[in-house]
């Protein structure tokens, strides 16, 4: 009898939350199941150091719909999640955390909307349950810095409850910090996105795993994401950018030869050499503007290694 490939995927990175995954568990199948379409559930445990993978592995005992993915070392969110992505099998995949502060009430909300003719539908968390300082004023200011950087104007980008379509996410490269990222990566790839406002609730256990601390890193990926994105746009524009300075040098040089200002073959020698690294970034450019407009937007994905469990 052939096993049946479900509708749904939803991918829960799992780092302690040992306390929590029994109650989330609950709150999902019963979500899930009251949309009465197949789905699984896959946690990725990101080599926690607590119970959880104790947890996981009893609850994959009891429920057939869960899938267990656990790393050999602690890898971060973002891993998690494209390792998620890649061993799902349903043609809707939905993302939350594993700390009970999404709710899973609103999953059957954001499947309808997606299936409305979006691609991705973003959960915003519009009365969110955190500390203001620490929490909720960085993400407001960081969530204006990514809309007005990438053009992406998402209101809550660092929601984790989101909705995807599997065409979106196999064409989108997700590592480092960027997770947070993939709706503008999203707006870059011409994707139809919605915004939809979710429940957000108070955590009952243990402590944020996210501090201030990294918002240097998703400071420097923010960045990252922006020329990345201006690259899938317009890659003859993006080399030809690189090529400028190149290109002025050469100029300049000629301007000092013409002049007499410089002598003939030092300055024939420097203008050659900046002349060519000119046409060197605008062919790369031509040929980028072919391989995408021929290929489309095609991105390897390369996980780190895992183990999985998957009931049979």
């Amino acid at each position: 009898m052939p096993v049946q490939v479900p509708e749904i995927s939803v991918v829960l990175p799992v780092y302690n939350e040992e306390e929590s995954l029994p109650i989330l568990h609950r709150e999902l199948t019963a979500s899930l199941r009251s949309m009465d379409r197949s789905f699984e559930i896959i946690y990725v445990n990101d080599h926690s150091s607590d119970k959880s993978l104790e947890v996981l592995l009893e609850l994959q005992k009891e429920d057939s719909e869960a899938v267990v993915v656990q790393f050999p070392c602690n890898f971060g969110q973002t891993p998690a999640m494209a390792a998620g992505f890649e061993v799902s099998q349903g043609k809707i995949i939905l993302t939350l955390d594993a700390d009970l502060q999404n709710d899973p009430a609103d999953i059957p909300k954001l499947v309808e909307r997606l299936e409305q003719g979006w691609d991705l539908v973003v959960g915003w968390r519009k009365k969110r349950e955190d500390g203001f300082v620490l929490r909720r004023l960085p993400s407001k200011i960081a969530n204006r810095m990514i809309a007005g950087i990438t053009g992406a104007d998402i209101h809550d980008t660092g929601c984790t409850l989101k909705a995807y379509r599997r065409e979106l996410l196999d064409n989108l490269p997700i590592y480092a910090e960027q997770h947070r990222f993939l709706p503008a990566l999203a707006v870059a790839s011409g994707a139809r996105i919605s915004e939809m406002v979710v429940n957000h609730r108070a955590r009952r256990f243990g402590v944020s795993k996210y501090g201030i601390g990294r918002a240097f890193r998703v400071f420097l990926d923010l960045f990252n994401i922006k020329m990345l994105a201006t690259f899938l746009r317009n890659p003859l524009l993006y080399f030809a950018t690189l090529a400028l300075p190149f290109g002025l040098i050469a100029a300049i040089v000629f301007v000092l030869w013409v002049s007499g200002a410089w002598e003939p073959n030092t300055a024939w020698f420097v203008m050659a050499l900046f002349v060519q690294s000119t046409v060197f970034f605008v062919l790369l450019g031509l040929l980028a503007e072919l391989v995408i407009r021929i290929s489309g937007l095609h991105h390897a994905k390369s996980f780190d290694p895992m183990s999985m469990h998957r009931n049979q």
